[in-house]
């Protein structure tokens, strides 16, 4: 397949010279993040296999930007980086093997902690079950009992099914932006880049 991720000028340098892109802990700029990201790597593991180093974090890339007729993030648009840092558009080859596919607009589910329903009736459903109990998942992050927290986490499998369409809540496979993670890149499966300023 061919993905597309966005990197820093000095991630770009280091898969120049190294010929291998590795992403650490240390790289991520949002400390809130550690937790979605932790939940994400056991999901890489199982359906993946290990890191090739026990310290990789992974690697964030476009299947599909904003649709399927969008698929290659489009470098005008603000937000890629930090206003006005510069980076590198990478297009690379990757096997299927080696990518864990999921919906970018669900991942913000994972990121805030909130409870991926099959439908919205079920979402409320589960809502007044936590109220019963006086909890909400939007104001106790984690939630005490294990019970709930189990369910509010197995929900976040969805993200996977990328066939998965729920009018008024998942959007159908062609509208999906689609994100990849990845243990590593190397410099061999690229096959273009563009340097720019992020907006």
């Amino acid at each position: 397949m061919i993905l597309w991720t966005i990197q820093t000028e000095e991630a770009w340098s280091e898969l120049q010279i190294g010929g291998m892109l590795h992403v650490t802990r240390e790289n991520i700029t949002e400390s809130n993040w550690i937790h979605p990201y932790e939940w994400i790597i056991d999901q890489m593991k199982m359906r993946l296999g290990p890191q090739p180093k026990p310290e990789c974090f992974p690697i964030w890339a476009w299947y599909q930007w904003e649709n399927e007729s969008r698929r290659k993030p489009d470098l005008r648009v603000a937000g890629h980086l930090s206003k006005g840092q510069k980076g590198v558009r990478i297009e690379f080859e990757c096997c299927d093997e080696a990518a864990l596919l999921s919906d970018f607009d669900l991942w913000h589910y994972v990121l805030n902690y909130w409870y991926l329903p099959e439908s919205e009736a079920e979402g409320e459903e589960f809502e007044l079950e936590l109220k019963q109990y006086g909890l909400s998942f939007f104001d106790t992050k984690p939630l005490p009992n294990p019970k709930f927290h189990d369910r509010i986490v197995k929900s976040w499998n969805r993200i996977f099914d990328l066939s998965w369409f729920e009018e008024d809540l998942v959007l159908p496979l062609p509208r999906k932006s689609i994100q990849a993670t990845l243990w590593e890149i190397s410099i061999d499966q690229v096959r273009n880049y563009t340097h720019f300023k992020s907006r």
